[in-house]
């Protein structure tokens, strides 16, 4: 069987790490977890007692490095570089990777050389009061994407459209301790930590999502905040930042289609164009909303929704499936008869508090 290895990288966030790692726990999860931890040193020696008591049940590498001494970027370079298996994901410290899905995800890589990622379907969830544990009170869809173009600039103009994270797809290790090799430190963090290797990823091969459920994003008050687009646009650091990624992305697409530097360099800034258009749109929007025009007045068909909720039900079971082809994911889940459930009911019971371990 395929192993992949898991990332985590973490900081002040005991109780989320140890909830994930329980998880996996409980499943006796075959892939082998690499964990890079920036905490005190009095809090890594105090998940370093339960971690060891967990590795009866599951493989943990447990690494410290202390924030003073190294960045971000400098944990990605270290934990990538120690990963043993063929094959690798990110996560961070409070979500949750299906370990079926990581399996059907690396055999997928196996048989098909000209895909750099693979992914199951996605949802994420919301606790209530943002709680570690707790019962839900929000679940929706999270998007994950197919890439299948065969030419790295239409892929990348097409990704960066459609933006999503794809490093928490699996992937291939010596990939992605490539794409960390040549990322120099860079001032602006969304690009160093993010942008930048999801895009090289995406230049490097085509994206496969397969139909099972591969991820569980948590959304909580307590993520590290990024700065709106039009603040990040016009922030201090994003000139010089952007130039620096535009050369490495350039080079890239260059070398992937065989093209001229600066022809390469047009399609990289079309890119950027698409994604912060559609992301400048998205967030004016919850910047600055519009209020409605009578105060209190709903639609019909949120009227009826809540007058008759078990029409909601009816039209999700019956109707939906008959006149479209998409999933409402994060209903699925939820039903015992869906083949999604059995994957998302460890999920359910790790939040809810359920885990023996």
């Amino acid at each position: 069987m395929a192993k992949v290895g898991i990332i985590i990288i973490t900081m002040d966030r005991s109780d989320f790490l140890i909830r994930q790692l329980r998880y996996y726990a409980e499943l006796r999860s075959p892939h082998p977890i690499y964990i890079i931890d920036s905490s005190t040193k009095e809090t890594f020696e105090k998940n370093k007692k339960i971690i060891d008591e967990l590795k009866k049940y599951i493989s943990v590498y447990y690494y410290h490095y202390p924030k003073e001494e190294f960045s971000l970027l400098q944990c990605h370079k270290e934990i990538r570089s120690k990963v043993k298996e063929k094959y690798i994901t990110f996560i961070g410290d409070d979500d949750y990777q299906i370990p079926n899905s990581l399996t059907k995800c690396a055999e997928f890589l196996e048989n098909n050389p000209d895909y750099s990622t693979a992914s199951g379907l996605a949802v994420s969830i919301r606790l209530i009061e943002n709680r570690i544990h707790g019962s839900l009170q929000r679940i929706s869809d999270y998007p994950r994407r197919e890439v299948l173009f065969d030419n790295a600039s239409q892929r990348f103009v097409h990704f960066m459209d459609n933006y999503f994270v794809n490093i928490f797809s699996v992937s291939r290790t010596d990939l992605m301790q490539e794409i960390f090799s040549i990322i120099p430190p860079i001032k602006d963090k969304s690009l160093e930590q993010e942008i930048l290797p999801c895009c090289l990823i995406t230049i490097s091969g085509k994206a496969k999502l397969l139909d099972c459920l591969g991820f569980v994003r948590q959304i909580h008050d307590s993520h590290y905040p990024l700065p709106d687009v039009f603040d990040w646009l016009s922030g201090i650091n994003f000139h010089e930042s952007y130039l620096q990624s535009r050369d490495i992305l350039a080079k890239a697409v260059a070398k992937k289609d065989g093209i001229d530097f600066s022809q390469a360099q047009k399609i990289v800034r079309q890119g950027f164009w698409l994604y912060s258009r559609k992301s400048l749109i998205k967030e004016y929007d919850q910047v600055f909303p519009v209020p409605r025009q009578i105060p209190g007045k709903i639609g019909l068909k949120t009227k009826i929704g809540l007058k008759f909720p078990f029409l909601k039900r009816v039209y999700r079971a019956t109707i939906r499936p008959l006149i479209s082809n998409s999933k409402q994911l994060h209903y699925e889940v939820l039903q015992p008869n869906s083949k999604y459930y059995k994957d998302f009911r460890p999920v359910m019971d790790s939040f809810l508090g359920k885990n023996n371990y």
